[in-house]
């Protein structure tokens, strides 16, 4: 969620809210077109779908298997899609560098 992305992130991550993808949205539409998706009558071809990561604030989080599931809902290929398990908490224990983003999305 925006709050939680707002004090801190992995460099280069965009925040998407798993909200997004429980419903049909003029926003979830460009972020699928975003990652390569077309629609076409209606329905979804990711033929062209890029390779994304997701990830919560920690193991415990379940909002980026809710994001899955949605995607695989909608078509999104599953091998298209990578899931850092262990989230913000795992990263910051690991001492990774992280970033306190500027924009939004």
């Amino acid at each position: 969620m925006e709050n939680w992305y707002a004090k801190s992130a992995i460099p280069g991550a965009v925040n998407i809210p798993f909200k997004l993808f429980l419903s049909p949205s003029d926003k979830r539409t460009e972020v699928l077109k975003d990652f390569g998706g077309e629609l076409k009558e209606g329905k979804w071809d990711f033929k062209k779908a890029k390779t994304i990561l997701l990830y919560c604030n920690g193991a415990w989080c379940g909002q980026s298997p809710t994001a899955i599931n949605a995607l695989i809902e909608l078509g999104y290929p599953e091998e298209k899609m990578k899931y850092y398990r262990g989230g913000m908490q795992a990263w910051q224990l690991l001492g990774l560098t992280t970033i306190v983003p500027k924009e939004k999305r």
